[in-house]
């Protein structure tokens, strides 16, 4: 038979992991066992947990009658301490706040904050009764009264070993501080840099407390104009929410409409600008259909065989050419790819026929010829050793763009193959390779190179690590990076740590070289998680040559699982 212990050690498991909705079902079985062994002091503990967690899931009531049956048993004991009694009025305060009974839950509240002033206790409990009255203002729209509340939360907590309630504050600070007029302590998003800061290294970015901290982040996004930055944040927000909380929970309906909102009003801003240009992709497929026309009418042997792409070198490949990318080699060009017999049988009279095309610049050449200069193969790499020669950004290149048309399919075909990306024993060897590159060049050598006062080694190491740090989240997203003046922005948009890198590589570039520690830190421990979350590694050790030797344990073959990981 389980026991009450065992099973509080499952809720809490889930708790840490931020399932608050897969520990009810423990909580309940334990709550059912303390009532049949007649302990009533246990049973206090589980029913206000058990009320946390269904407050957390929206289920308001049911936390409320939770709560109140713990108030009873408490009430006819005389042996239990203020403070205990305190904490349960603070749990079914905060329950009444989160069911918006702003009136019910301000008493209870009060109430206990009384007590504890009148003991003079400023300990963990207190500080939670601080935050959650400061919520309460804060839902009633006093701000002043909540900011003042929540700096002291703050101030007591920050001497305390207690970081994740201290990131919890910082959040809850962004959102009051945005209320009051003239105070400039701060800016408002420092408080969630920091915030984020600490839950990246004590619970990981799959928590829901993280998820609030992506939220209030797009709320400041959107207050800065960069709704896309927003949405980005609004949609890593919500799985997080989801799973932990449910499609129920308020918490879900919540980042759901402001990710609705968000995702309408850029339509709207998109509808009521007029596009100043069409970029090159789209310029390229008005040409192929042109292109397709004209072989149809004039040339139509050659149409079984046609692919017309938009791909290779070019900003507009990688859908980031701008107006200032027009003062050099861009035009309204497609290409056109013929298989080798094909190609050699009809070159010339293709050469003859688009020169001077009036629609725009076709360029002609062979498939295996394109994919032997971008990746060395006529077909492309295919077996490991292949694939371990091409440089990633040339399988980039190989990669971008569109495919407009493609008739005989051999050139998609190909292409599609190149985008499953690395045989995966070789993908688990770069990343081990990259993982030892970022610990020399940021944990170890930038640190001393600062200490030696040789800041021109620093800025260097600092840069390397930064390059080696968007080259790992390509590969952890089975993405191949580009030539590298794009690859930040490249890598911003990736799924896997795009935000991390979107905000920690400026952060730490914009670091005086005597604070960088911290930022390398932040980003090491969100990209130690992520391999964690890919089953790469279980080891805490954040020093990442470690995370390497993991890593390479992963290999399937036995010679390249044997290799130096400092090897490239």
């Amino acid at each position: 038979m389980e026991s009450i212990q065992f099973l509080l050690q499952q809720a809490h498991a889930l708790w840490r992991q931020g399932n608050e909705q897969g520990m009810i079902e423990y909580l309940e079985k334990a709550i059912h066992l303390c009532r049949q062994e007649k302990n009533d002091k246990k049973l206090i503990e589980i029913l206000n947990e058990y009320g946390g967690s269904l407050r957390n899931v929206g289920r308001y009531d049911e936390a409320i009658t939770a709560i109140e049956e713990s108030l009873k048993i408490l009430q006819k004991n005389k042996s239990y301490s203020p403070q205990t009694y305190a904490t349960i009025l603070i749990n079914l305060g905060n329950t009444y706040r989160e069911k918006k009974l702003y009136y019910e839950a301000e008493s209870y509240l009060l109430k206990a904050k009384e007590i504890f002033q009148t003991l003079e206790d400023t300990s963990y409990a207190y500080i939670g009764l601080l935050n959650n009255l400061a919520l309460l203002y804060q839902n009633t729209n006093n701000y002043d009264i909540a900011h003042k509340l929540q700096l002291e939360a703050v101030e007591l907590l920050e001497s305390t070993e207690y970081q994740v309630p201290l990131a919890i504050s910082y959040n809850n600070l962004y959102e009051i501080s945005k209320h009051i007029k003239g105070y400039s302590e701060l800016s408002p998003e420092i408080y969630l840099d920091k915030a984020a800061y600490i839950l990246q290294r004590e619970v990981g970015t799959s928590h829901p407390m993280y998820a609030a901290v992506l939220n209030n982040r797009a709320d400041y996004e959107i207050n800065q104009h960069h709704y896309d930055k927003a949405l980005q944040l609004y949609r890593e927000a919500l799985p997080i929410v989801k799973h932990n909380y449910g499609i129920d929970s308020q918490a879900y309906q919540s980042v759901q409409q402001n990710l609705d909102y968000v995702k309408d009003l850029i339509e709207t801003l998109q509808q009521k600008s007029k596009p100043s240009r069409k970029t090159g992709l789209q310029l390229g497929r008005e040409l192929a259909h042109y292109v397709a026309q004209d072989l149809e009418l004039n040339m139509p042997n050659i149409c079984p065989f046609l692919c017309l792409a938009l791909v290779g070198t070019g900003s507009e490949c990688l859908g980031y050419d701008d107006v200032l990318s027009e003062d050099h080699d861009f035009t309204k060009r497609c290409q056109l790819f013929l298989p080798d017999d094909i190609y050699k049988s009809n070159k010339d009279n293709l050469l003859s026929y688009f020169t001077n095309y009036a629609y725009g610049q076709v360029q002609i050449e062979s498939i295996s010829h394109f994919y032997k200069r971008y990746t060395l193969y006529p077909e492309g790499p295919q077996s490991p050793s292949e694939y371990r020669r091409v440089p990633q950004d040339l399988l980039c290149t190989a990669t971008n763009g569109e495919v407009f048309i493609d008739n005989l399919g051999t050139f998609t075909t190909i292409r599609q193959r190149l985008l499953t990306y690395y045989p995966e024993d070789i993908r688990l060897r770069k990343i081990a390779y990259e993982l030892n590159q970022l610990a020399q060049s940021g944990q170890y050598n930038l640190q001393r190179m600062v200490e030696r006062n040789d800041m021109v080694a620093a800025h260097l190491a600092r840069t390397k690590f930064t390059q080696h740090y968007m080259l790992i989240v390509h590969l952890l997203n089975k993405s191949y990076a580009p030539f590298y003046k794009w690859i930040y922005r490249h890598t911003c948009a990736l799924p896997i740590l795009g935000n991390t890198v979107n905000y920690g590589i400026p952060d730490l570039l914009n670091a005086p070289l005597t604070d960088t520690k911290r930022h390398i830190d932040l980003l090491c421990n969100a990209l130690i998680q992520e391999l964690h979350r890919q089953s790469l590694s279980t080891s805490p050790i954040d020093f990442l040559t470690y995370q390497a030797k993991e890593v390479m344990q992963h290999i399937q073959d036995d010679d390249l699982r044997l290799e130096d990981s400092w090897v490239k």
